[in-house]
C-alpha cells in the first residue's frame, strides 16, 4: 500500500489530494515538520528522506520526496485521464507545473510567511507587498488563460490543473483582493469542491 509521511497541513495534502483523485488505498502517516521535535529529522525518517522534509512517499519500495515529482510520478503511474497519453497533451501538465512552481509558489509562500504563519516581530510587510505585486502579474497571466480556455490541461479537468489548483489553494490562508480574477477564482473554487479536494479538505483542517 502506497505510505504518505507528512502532516496534512504541509504538502503532504497535495499528495492526499491525487491518491483521493486517483483512488489509490493508502497509509497516512502523519509527520510532523515544526519546531525543534519534528520528526522529519529523526533518524529513521531521515533515512527515507536525508532532506529532511515533508512529504515522501514510499510506493511499495519507491522512495520519493518533493510533491511536485511524487504528484508526477503517482499520476504517470495510476492517473488513466487525468494523466494525458499525447506527448503534446503531457506538455501542458509540465508547462503549468513548472510555472506554478517556479513563478508562483515562491511568492505566495513569501506573503503568508510574513502575513500569516511568521510571529509579528520577525514579519517583513516590504518583503510581503513586494511579493504580492509580482504575484499579481502571475495570477492575471492565468486570468488571461481562462478567458479563452475552460481548464488549463485542454478539454478536461486533468493533471495540469491539480497541479496548479494544489499551489493556488495557499490563496485561501491568504487575505488577498482577488475580484480582478474572476475566471481564476470561479476555477479554483471549482477545484476544490472536488469530492477527492473536499475529502483531502476535512483532513487538513483538522
Amino acid at each position: 500500500m502506497l505510505k504518505i509521511y507528512g502532516v496534512a497541513h504541509s504538502r503532504a495534502f497535495r499528495v492526499i489530494w491525487l491518491a483521493n483523485e486517483l483512488g489509490l488505498p493508502y497509509e497516512h502517516i502523519p509527520i510532523s515538520f515544526e519546531g525543534s521535535a519534528a520528526e522529519c529529522k529523526k533518524d529513521w525518517y531521515l533515512r527515507l528522506n536525508p532532506n529532511g522534509r515533508v512529504p515522501t512517499i514510499d510506493d511499495g519500495g519507491v522512495v520519493l520526496w518533493e510533491s511536485a515529482a511524487i504528484n508526477l510520478y503517482l499520476a504517470e503511474k495510476y492517473g488513466g485521464s487525468l494523466y494525458p497519453v499525447q506527448p503534446e497533451e503531457r506538455g501542458k501538465v509540465f508547462h503549468w507545473t513548472f510555472f506554478i512552481s517556479n513563478e508562483v509558489e515562491p511568492l505566495l509562500i513569501t506573503i503568508l510567511r510574513n502575513r500569516v504563519v511568521f510571529p509579528p516581530i520577525q514579519r517583513n510587510p516590504d518583503l510581503a507587498d513586494e511579493a504580492e505585486r509580482a504575484l499579481r502579474d502571475k495570477l492575471m497571466l492565468l486570468e488571461q488563460h481562462l478567458v479563452t480556455q475552460r481548464y488549463f490541461g485542454g478539454m478536461t479537468w486533468n493533471m495540469a490543473d491539480f497541479m496548479v489548483a494544489c499551489v493556488l489553494y495557499i490563496l485561501r490562508r491568504v487575505e488577498l483582493d482577488l475580484s480582478g480574477y474572476p475566471k481564476l477564482v470561479a476555477w479554483l473554487n471549482d477545484s476544490l469542491e472536488r469530492p477527492a479536494a473536499k475529502t483531502a479538505r476535512k483532513l487538513r483542517e483538522k
